[in-house]
């Protein structure tokens, strides 16, 4: 009585076949619980899995935000400027009128009172 072998596409070659007890105690596992139907037409290999085991976790993609090219360039901008230690400084913007006196009043207000600007 000879050896069973298989075909080993890896290897290129016949090798002797020696089952994993593991992967048949595993498959009558889930036959028991009803993961795999004996019955089921089609390709089931011994191992592969079941059809209703919780697949392991994947690792958690970063969150990507999209942003225009300008927005990114600036970013980009802001940072090498960070790394290099120089000080980012903002535009400052004009004061809006407030309504109050100008400068140009103000300057007439001194005259008057005897202040000089």
């Amino acid at each position: 009585m000879g050896s069973i072998e298989v075909y080993d596409t890896k290897l290129a070659k016949w090798v002797p076949y020696v089952p994993d007890y593991k992967k048949w105690e595993q498959h009558f596992k889930d036959i028991s619980e009803g993961r795999v139907r004996p019955d089921h037409k089609g390709r089931y290999i011994v191992g592969s899995g079941s059809r209703n085991k919780v697949s392991p976790k994947q690792p958690e993609q970063p969150k990507l935000t999209l942003v225009t090219p300008v927005a990114q360039a600036v970013e980009m901008a802001k940072s090498e400027l960070k790394r290099e230690g120089k000080v980012i400084r903002e535009r400052k913007r004009k004061a809006t009128s407030s309504g109050g006196p100008s400068s140009k009043k103000l300057k007439a207000l001194g005259k008057k009172n005897g202040f000089l600007y």
